[in-house]
């Protein structure tokens, strides 16, 4: 949690509506989070006495709040649970607690799990399993727009947007931005376009190929202030080296900065066996996540190059969510000799700073092998 970000305590129930009722009446502000400790356990709670605190909570909070964890022993009974909090507009894919979007006003199911139990592996939401597992919730446009390097930046770009949860999520932390999206998916572009905006978002979803030059002319002309570029760590992956480069070229000649989320730096050869990515809601369910090797699709090392899916098992069947044929896990240090070639500044997020530093100050405490990272290609010099 930032250091600058409100944390407030409630030690039970008697304490949580206390706290609830100074914030309702305006005696108290909006904390980032509430923190329940001792006795103040929503797994004591009945569904009734639930319901209602986790009604009044979301209003009285900025990002959500932070529970000491559940100590139900029942598969049914964790699993009402969590789907009563999903339902309330919580969700916990992020690890800093239960979360909603910044002071948004609008309660989001986030319960995926209730398709399964209706209609099997079939009725389950693609988008919304991938987000789950593979979703980035711990970062988002305040982390990247409060460095030094990007505080003047004012449009946020997300390229291979998909369902865009880097704009949707930033827009309502900073709704005075704007927000332009691009993707070849018009389906992605309905649902995002379908979704929660606050009144007068200043948004755009363009449908189009982001290694198009007229695409980012567009973007350039549509631009207020400078401009950040974000797109997340399963998409660049899916070019080859020509079309990331000519990705890196275009994107940096349209938008003062481009950032490419990585994943942690380890070998490509470590990356071949499945990855179980299960989550306790979807084992409680009855099914597991993970990622699969393709056959014939074992890592290259000398290209870097392999195949695999996002798939959903329940012992029965199986299901594709996801395809990554021939997938490229670019590393950190091959896009840095891509910058070079282009003549484009790179600088790497540091976590523990909060800033973006040159990559020539790379250090042991980048928290790069074990954790994604952030890299960001820019024409200027700072």
């Amino acid at each position: 949690m930032s250091t600058d970000e409100v944390l407030k305590i409630a030690k039970s129930p008697e304490d949580l509506d206390k706290l609830l009722t100074r914030i309702e009446s305006g005696k108290l502000s909006k904390p980032d989070w509430i923190r329940f400790q001792g006795t103040c356990r929503l797994e004591d709670m009945n569904e009734e006495e639930r319901s209602a605190f986790l009604a009044r909570l979301h209003p009285c909070v900025l990002r959500g709040f932070k529970s000491t964890g559940q100590k139900l022993r029942g598969r049914k009974e964790r699993l009402a649970l969590w789907q009563s909090i999903t339902r309330s507009g919580f969700h916990d894919f992020s690890d800093l607690g239960w979360t909603k979007n910044y002071d948004s006003p609008f309660v989001e199911n986030y319960d995926y799990i209730s398709a399964y139990q209706q209609g099997g592996l079939d009725a389950l939401d693609p988008y919304k399993v991938y987000s789950s597992v593979l979703g980035t919730f711990d970062f988002g446009v305040a982390d990247f727009i409060e460095t030094d390097l990007c505080q003047n930046v004012r449009t946020i770009v997300e390229p291979m947007a998909g369902t865009a949860e880097f704009c949707y999520a930033g827009h309502f932390r900073f709704p005075e931005f704007r927000y332009l999206m691009i993707d070849l998916d018009e389906d992605a572009a309905e649902l995002v376009g379908g979704q929660n905006w606050l009144p007068g978002a200043n948004k755009e979803y363009i449908v189009g190929d982001v290694l198009a030059a007229d695409i980012w002319d567009g973007v350039k002309s549509k631009s207020e202030g400078e401009s950040l570029a974000y797109i997340g760590k399963q998409s660049h992956h899916f070019f080859d080296a020509k079309q990331l480069m000519t990705l890196m070229k275009v994107a940096t000649e349209h938008v003062d900065y481009l950032m490419l989320e990585t994943p942690q730096i380890c070998l490509v050869s470590d990356m071949g066996d499945t990855d179980e990515l299960t989550r306790p809601e979807q084992a409680d369910a009855g099914f597991k996540c993970e990622l699969a090797g393709e056959k014939d699709g074992d890592p290259n090392p000398l290209t870097n190059e392999l195949s695999f899916r996002l798939q959903a098992t329940n012992g029965r069947k199986d299901r594709t969510m996801f395809n990554y044929h021939s997938w490229t896990s670019w590393a950190h240090s091959t896009l840095v000799a891509f910058a070079d070639l282009l003549d484009l500044n790179a600088f790497y997020y540091h976590a523990d700073e909060e800033q973006f530093l040159p990559v020539s100050k790379w250090d042991e405490d980048a928290d790069c092998e074990e954790n994604v990272t952030f890299m960001l290609f820019t024409h200027r010099n700072v």
